[in-house]
C-alpha cells in the first residue's frame, strides 16, 4: 500500500513544526513536503528530531504569497520526484502583525496579513482541489486521504485585544472560508482548527511586552500572568501539533482533544475546549 502523501504550509516552527514531527513519528510511512519561507534543518532547530528520519521530509523554500512560488509548490509537490501526488493538505502559515490601532493601521501591512492568512489558503485549495478529490476517490474508507485542514484561531470571533484588528478579522474571514469550502466540496473532508494560546514566538513577543503602547497594559499584563502558570494556560506547541498530527492521518476525526478546538463541517456544532 502507498504511503499518505501529505503537504504542510508553514510547517517550519511552533505548530506546525510540532504537527510534521507528530506526523512522522506517529506514521510507519507517511511522506511530508513541506513548504515555507525558511526551513532550519540543523540539529538544534525545531525539526531536529527528524534527522533520525531520513527521507520522509522534503522541505522547499517558497513564500506562499507569491502566486508562482505556490503553483510551482504544488507542482513539485506532486510530481513524480518527489511525493508524486497530494492526500491531504495541512495549512498552518499565519501572521499576527501588523499590531496596530486602528487609526495608525498602515493598509499595506494588513494587506499582507491578508494575503498569508486568507488568500494563502484560498489559493493552496485552489491548486489542491484535484489531487484531494482524487485521494478520496482512491481511498474512500481511509479518514485521513483526501483532506485539507487549515489552522484559524479562536480569535475569529471571541477575543479582541486592542491593536489586532489585521489579525482578529482575518481570522474571520478565513473561518468562514473554512465553512464555505467544506459546504462546496462534501466530496473530501475539510476540517478548521482552533488552538488555544500557545507557546511560540507569537506569545514571546506578547510576554516581553513588545506592543506596550498599542495594546492596553492590563492586556499586557494579562499575558504574563498567563505565561508564569505555564501549560495550564499557555500549550506547548506539542499538544496542537499530535492533535493535528492525527486529523490528518486519520486516527482522530474532530471534536475535542485535550484543550485544542475543530471544527468539522460534518459536525453539527464547533466544540468548545474545556
Amino acid at each position: 500500500m502507498a504511503p499518505q502523501r501529505i503537504m504542510i504550509v508553514g510547517g517550519a516552527n511552533g505548530i506546525g513544526a510540532a504537527l510534521t514531527i507528530s506526523i512522522i513519528t506517529k506514521s510507519p510511512d507517511a511522506l511530508v513536503f513541506m513548504m515555507d519561507r525558511a526551513i532550519d534543518y540543523s540539529a538544534s532547530g525545531p525539526l531536529a528530531t527528524l534527522l533520525s528520519y531520513p527521507n520522509r521530509m522534503y522541505g522547499h523554500e517558497c513564500d506562499v504569497t507569491v502566486p508562482h512560488d505556490r503553483t510551482d509548490a504544488v507542482n513539485l509537490c506532486a510530481s513524480t520526484e518527489v511525493l508524486g501526488g497530494i492526500d491531504t493538505v495541512i495549512y498552518c502559515a499565519g501572521v499576527l502583525e501588523p499590531i496596530s490601532r486602528i487609526s495608525d493601521l498602515h493598509l499595506d501591512d494588513m494587506r499582507y496579513t491578508f494575503e498569508v492568512n486568507v488568500f494563502g489558503p484560498t489559493a493552496i485549495a485552489q491548486l489542491t482541489l484535484p489531487h484531494l478529490r482524487e485521494a478520496r476517490l482512491q481511498r474512500p474508507l481511509n479518514a485521513g486521504f483526501g483532506k485539507m485542514i487549515i489552522l484559524s484561531s479562536a480569535c475569529d470571533e471571541k477575543v479582541t485585544y486592542h491593536g489586532w484588528s489585521s489579525y482578529c478579522t482575518s481570522k474571520a474571514a478565513l473561518t468562514r472560508f473554512i465553512t464555505c469550502l467544506a459546504h462546496e466540496e462534501p466530496g473530501i473532508s475539510v476540517q478548521g482548527v482552533y488552538p488555544r494560546l500557545t507557546r511560540t514566538s507569537m506569545v514571546e513577543g506578547l510576554v516581553q511586552g513588545t506592543y506596550r503602547g498599542v495594546m492596553a497594559d492590563h492586556e499586557v499584563e494579562r499575558f504574563k500572568i498567563w505565561d508564569n502558570m505555564g501549560d495550564e494556560t499557555v500549550e506547548p506547541p506539542e499538544w496542537c501539533g499530535e492533535a493535528v498530527a492525527k486529523l490528518a492521518l486519520g486516527l482522530f476525526e474532530g471534536g475535542k482533544s485535550g484543550e485544542t478546538l475543530y471544527y468539522d463541517e460534518h459536525v453539527p456544532t464547533k466544540i468548545e475546549g474545556t
